[in-house]
Protein backbone atom coordinates (compact mmCIF):
# COMPACT_ATOMS: atom_id res chain seq x y z
CA UNK A 1 0.00 0.00 0.00
CA UNK A 2 2.63 2.35 0.82
CA UNK A 3 4.03 2.17 -3.01
CA UNK A 4 0.20 2.98 -4.28
CA UNK A 5 0.33 6.09 -1.67
CA UNK A 6 4.17 7.05 -3.41
CA UNK A 7 2.46 6.31 -7.08
CA UNK A 8 -0.69 8.41 -6.41
CA UNK A 9 1.52 11.24 -4.97
CA UNK A 10 3.62 11.40 -7.66
CA UNK A 11 0.75 11.70 -9.97
CA UNK A 12 -1.04 14.56 -8.14
CA UNK A 13 2.63 16.40 -8.23
CA UNK A 14 2.38 15.53 -11.60
CA UNK A 15 -1.09 16.67 -12.23
CA UNK A 16 -0.40 20.13 -10.08
CA UNK A 17 2.72 20.77 -12.15
CA UNK A 18 1.11 20.61 -15.18
CA UNK A 19 -2.00 23.07 -13.34
CA UNK A 20 0.17 25.63 -11.92
CA UNK A 21 2.45 25.81 -15.89
CA UNK A 22 -1.56 26.36 -17.07
CA UNK A 23 -0.65 23.21 -19.49
CA UNK A 24 -3.05 20.82 -20.69
CA UNK A 25 -2.79 17.77 -18.67
CA UNK A 26 -3.54 14.74 -20.27
CA UNK A 27 -3.47 11.45 -18.75
CA UNK A 28 -1.07 9.78 -21.09
CA UNK A 29 1.64 12.68 -21.22
CA UNK A 30 1.13 12.45 -17.51
CA UNK A 31 2.30 9.08 -17.34
CA UNK A 32 4.85 9.23 -19.89
CA UNK A 33 6.21 11.52 -17.27
CA UNK A 34 6.04 8.82 -14.74
CA UNK A 35 7.64 6.54 -16.77
CA UNK A 36 10.21 9.08 -17.80
CA UNK A 37 11.64 8.61 -14.11
CA UNK A 38 11.02 4.79 -14.16
CA UNK A 39 12.81 3.09 -17.06
CA UNK A 40 11.59 -0.49 -17.85
CA UNK A 41 14.41 -2.85 -19.46
CA UNK A 42 14.45 -6.56 -20.20
CA UNK A 43 13.09 -8.55 -22.84
CA UNK A 44 9.39 -8.46 -21.84
CA UNK A 45 9.52 -4.62 -20.85
CA UNK A 46 7.44 -3.46 -23.69
CA UNK A 47 4.85 -5.55 -22.70
CA UNK A 48 4.66 -4.66 -19.02
CA UNK A 49 4.99 -0.71 -20.42
CA UNK A 50 2.06 -0.95 -22.18
CA UNK A 51 0.36 -2.81 -19.63
CA UNK A 52 0.95 -0.67 -17.03
CA UNK A 53 0.39 2.56 -19.25
CA UNK A 54 -3.91 0.99 -19.35
CA UNK A 55 -3.95 0.96 -15.86
CA UNK A 56 -2.24 3.78 -15.12
CA UNK A 57 -4.06 6.06 -17.88
CA UNK A 58 -7.22 4.60 -16.00
CA UNK A 59 -5.89 6.47 -12.65
CA UNK A 60 -5.36 9.38 -14.05
CA UNK A 61 -8.35 9.68 -16.13
CA UNK A 62 -10.61 9.26 -12.73
CA UNK A 63 -8.47 11.65 -10.60
CA UNK A 64 -8.63 14.27 -13.72
CA UNK A 65 -12.70 13.64 -13.41
CA UNK A 66 -13.07 14.81 -9.63
CA UNK A 67 -11.32 17.84 -10.13
CA UNK A 68 -14.32 21.01 -10.18
CA UNK A 69 -16.96 18.37 -9.38
CA UNK A 70 -17.81 19.57 -5.64
CA UNK A 71 -19.69 22.24 -4.13
CA UNK A 72 -16.98 22.49 -1.87
CA UNK A 73 -14.42 25.24 -1.92
CA UNK A 74 -11.71 24.52 -4.39
CA UNK A 75 -8.51 23.71 -1.90
CA UNK A 76 -6.08 26.75 -2.39
CA UNK A 77 -3.85 25.07 -5.04
CA UNK A 78 -6.39 24.82 -7.14
CA UNK A 79 -8.44 27.48 -6.87
CA UNK A 80 -8.79 30.28 -9.94
CA UNK A 81 -7.48 33.54 -8.27
CA UNK A 82 -9.99 35.35 -6.66
CA UNK A 83 -12.99 32.56 -6.75
CA UNK A 84 -13.92 29.62 -4.26
CA UNK A 85 -15.22 27.48 -6.26
CA UNK A 86 -13.96 28.10 -9.76
CA UNK A 87 -10.81 26.11 -10.03
CA UNK A 88 -7.67 26.57 -12.45
CA UNK A 89 -8.30 23.53 -14.66
CA UNK A 90 -11.49 21.75 -15.40
CA UNK A 91 -11.42 18.00 -17.01
CA UNK A 92 -12.86 17.84 -20.53
CA UNK A 93 -12.74 15.45 -23.08
CA UNK A 94 -9.98 16.03 -25.43
CA UNK A 95 -7.91 14.10 -28.34
CA UNK A 96 -10.39 10.98 -27.10
CA UNK A 97 -9.31 11.28 -23.39
CA UNK A 98 -10.18 12.73 -20.35
CA UNK A 99 -7.57 15.65 -20.21
CA UNK A 100 -7.14 18.49 -17.41
CA UNK A 101 -7.52 22.04 -19.17
CA UNK A 102 -6.79 25.37 -17.94
CA UNK A 103 -10.00 27.26 -17.52
CA UNK A 104 -8.32 29.80 -19.89
CA UNK A 105 -7.81 27.43 -22.50
CA UNK A 106 -11.31 26.24 -21.89
CA UNK A 107 -13.96 26.57 -25.31
CA UNK A 108 -16.94 27.72 -24.57
CA UNK A 109 -18.89 24.52 -25.44
CA UNK A 110 -16.71 22.51 -22.52
CA UNK A 111 -17.68 25.13 -20.04
CA UNK A 112 -20.84 25.33 -21.11
CA UNK A 113 -21.38 20.95 -21.02
CA UNK A 114 -19.18 21.18 -17.53
CA UNK A 115 -22.32 23.79 -16.27
CA UNK A 116 -24.56 21.10 -17.61
CA UNK A 117 -23.17 18.19 -16.09
CA UNK A 118 -22.64 20.29 -12.40
CA UNK A 119 -26.18 21.25 -13.21
CA UNK A 120 -27.58 17.55 -13.53
CA UNK A 121 -25.46 16.73 -10.82
CA UNK A 122 -26.99 18.91 -8.69
CA UNK A 123 -29.96 18.18 -9.31
CA UNK A 124 -29.52 14.41 -9.24
CA UNK A 125 -28.42 14.98 -5.24
CA UNK A 126 -31.26 16.98 -4.42
CA UNK A 127 -33.45 14.27 -5.58
CA UNK A 128 -31.47 11.70 -3.71
CA UNK A 129 -31.86 13.80 -0.74
CA UNK A 130 -35.71 14.13 -0.98
CA UNK A 131 -36.30 10.22 -1.57
CA UNK A 132 -33.46 10.15 1.56
CA UNK A 133 -35.85 11.87 3.37
CA UNK A 134 -38.78 9.77 2.69
CA UNK A 135 -37.53 7.10 3.54
CA UNK A 136 -36.72 8.36 7.15
CA UNK A 137 -39.94 9.92 7.59
CA UNK A 138 -41.42 6.50 6.91
CA UNK A 139 -39.44 4.31 8.78
CA UNK A 140 -39.73 6.75 11.55
CA UNK A 141 -43.29 6.40 11.14
CA UNK A 142 -43.30 2.98 10.80
CA UNK A 143 -40.72 2.50 14.25
CA UNK A 144 -43.91 4.20 16.56
CA UNK A 145 -46.30 2.31 15.23
CA UNK A 146 -44.93 -0.64 15.37
CA UNK A 147 -43.60 0.47 19.42
CA UNK A 148 -47.42 1.83 20.09
CA UNK A 149 -48.66 -1.52 19.07
CA UNK A 150 -45.84 -3.61 21.20
CA UNK A 151 -47.69 -5.58 24.25
CA UNK A 152 -46.69 -4.33 27.98
CA UNK A 153 -44.75 -6.36 29.80
CA UNK A 154 -45.81 -6.96 33.12
CA UNK A 155 -43.37 -7.59 35.65
CA UNK A 156 -44.11 -10.89 37.33
CA UNK A 157 -46.05 -10.88 40.67
CA UNK A 158 -44.11 -11.47 43.92
CA UNK A 159 -45.89 -14.14 46.02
Amino acid sequence: MAKDAALLSELHKLIGQRIDSGVIAQPGQIVDDVFKGKPLSGYHSDFYKAFAKKQLVSVVTQMLKRIGMSDDPASPQMAFPGHRRLVKSYPVLRNGERALVPLSLCTPLELSNHISLLRKQAKGCENHAAELEEYVASKVSLEKAEAVNQPVQLAPESA
